[in-house]
């Protein structure tokens, strides 16, 4: 009988993963013999294809497959791996069996190099991120891929992920070196120190397939300025960047920061030397297996809510976290009733160090979106600006490369919106301007200074009505019980701080509106 051409697809996984043994179990597991098919998939899961994918070399229908794995595979790979029920993604099939020691004792064929670790952390428990792992892992090993970005906002997993990667994928080099610059050096000094000697940074990239990981890149950029502009005397960074893009060599360097440099926002794409990574947060499996290692079932109500309104941002969970096991007794969705979103003190200087690096008219569309609470054109914004914004692109531009600001899905024209997280440290710091403007207003008497009462309004005024219901009760009260406490606290009139503001009515902007929806004209 001729053999089945199932049996002939995904060899590769055989000399990895003890297969004989795996069969032999999941059939026990499942209480039946495992079809060539589900093999075949078995396989192919093992070696990182979607289900998709090994949908279209089997030939099936993705549904069809789907339908197929459900009723079979999964179930049986669930029993096995001692898992609940229903609860299988593919992404985990290599995981819960690698666990359970079906992998084989890593050949080797690729020897671990030596690695200069520099800085780097120390690893704890890893989570998720099989998609991440699965791309770098293959940019890593591929010899044409020179200069690699993985950028994200602050505390989204950046270095622990590239610390992992590292530990996993350090053979494809005969040496690997990380360093951090937050301790900033030139780019002479660092291959000072790197090489024992002056050299030119590409010599000791062409000498051997070295790695280095450059962590914290963000530092040698400019703040206040748009992405990619780099401090004074470190301009060498966006050199070398362009360099290693460009010239032959057979090494590869690693920026990881905050902000993708432009050098490779220009150069990066499939199958190019430059590849880039927006890291976001975790995906729902990930972020339930990080709050149970934090003492939850990863089954209680309310979770999936909590991990969108966080977008899976790990730092955000762990410290929220905390919060509901010790203040709500682990009620999740007690939690969830509050108004407000908690941001913690770690995460709140996460976003502070960022939001200062920002330029003036970053921060003025940020905070735009933010009193906007609904996604805006590009268009929109600009017409809300009361600046000359000519450079709106580019500044909008600047902050997708600082993962700031995230695509909205509508279909007729692009919309830009904040992540909750974002869009609540922004609100808070939109605020507190006003506020500290509401101050001087009342102790000078005067509107000089008063920047954010002229540029942004307290309430838009061609809004949804939900939305206006929203800034009025968000904003505009907040603000006006300040002010009144400000005139109480000064022993000041309203009619004498309005007496006084009459004497200039060359209010511009926003300012005259702002004034009487706080009934001060």
């Amino acid at each position: 009988m001729a053999a089945d051409p199932v049996d002939a697809l995904f060899p590769e996984v055989g000399g990895e993963w003890d297969l004989s043994r795996l069969y032999a179990d999941l059939e026990a597991a499942g209480g039946k013999p495992l079809k060539s098919t589900e093999k075949a998939c078995l396989r192919g899961l093992l070696s990182r294809y979607r289900p998709g994918q090994i949908a279209y070399l089997l030939s099936w229908t993705s549904g069809a497959l789907r339908v197929e794995l459900n009723k079979g595979l999964y179930r049986s790979i669930e029993a096995l791996a001692g898992q609940p029920g229903n609860t299988l993604r593919w992404e985990k099939v290599g995981n819960w069996l690698e666990a359970k020691g079906y992998r084989r004792a890593r050949i080797a064929s690729q020897p671990q190099a030596a690695v200069d670790w520099g800085a780097a952390p120390t690893l704890g428990v890893f989570f998720g991120r099989d998609r991440e792992r699965s791309q770098l892992g293959q940019w890593l090993q591929d010899p044409s891929c020179r200069l690699l970005a993985l950028w994200g906002q602050g505390g989204i997993g950046k270095t622990a992920l590239a610390v992992h990667l590292v530990e996993q994928h350090n053979g494809a080099f005969t040496g690997v070196v990380w360093r951090s610059l937050r301790h900033v050096q030139t780019v002479p000094q660092l291959f000072r120190e790197l090489a024992g000697e002056s050299i030119d940074p590409l010599a000791w990239f062409r000498a051997q397939r070295r790695l280095l990981v450059l962590d914290d890149f963000e530092t040698v950029l400019q703040e206040g300025e748009l992405a990619g502009v780099y401090r004074q005397g470190l301009e060498g960074y966006g050199t070398l960047l362009t360099r290693v893009a460009q010239e032959r060599h057979q090494g590869c360097l690693w920026a990881i920061g905050r902000e993708q440099p432009k050098e490779v926002a220009i150069e990066a794409g499939e199958g190019q030397a430059v590849r880039s990574w927006r890291l976001g947060g975790l995906d729902e499996s990930g972020s339930r297996d990080l709050l149970r290692q934090r003492g939850f079932t990863g089954q209680e109500g309310g979770l999936q809510e909590l991990i969108q309104q966080y977008r899976g941002n790990p730092s955000a969970l762990k410290m929220v976290a905390v919060t509901i096991r010790d203040l709500f007794d682990g009620n999740v969705v007690a939690f969830l009733k509050q108004t407000t979103l908690g941001l913690g003190d770690v995460l709140q200087n996460l976003l502070y160090s960022q939001f200062e690096r920002l330029s003036p008219l970053e921060k003025d569309l940020l905070f735009w979106l933010a009193l906007q609470r609904r996604p805006a054109s590009l268009r929109q914004l600009r017409e809300a600006l009361t600046q000359a914004a000519a450079d709106s692109l580019g500044a909008m531009e600047s902050l997708h490369r600082r993962a700031l600001v995230e695509k909205a899905p509508l279909e007729d024209t692009v919309h830009f919106q904040l992540e909750p997280v974002i869009g609540k440290y922004v609100n808070k710091k939109l605020l507190d301007e006003w506020g500290q403007e509401i101050e001087q207003l009342v102790t000078r008497k005067s509107l000089q200074d008063c920047l954010r009462l002229q540029s942004h309004a307290l309430v838009e005024d061609v809004a949804p009505e939900a939305v206006q219901a929203a800034q009025i009760r968000l904003t505009l009260k907040p603000l006006k019980d300040r002010l009144q406490a400000t005139l109480q606290h000064h022993g000041r009139s309203r009619g004498e701080l309005m007496e006084a503001l009459q004497s200039n009515r060359d209010f511009g902007g926003y300012t005259e509106t702002n004034l009487r929806l706080l009934g001060l004209v």
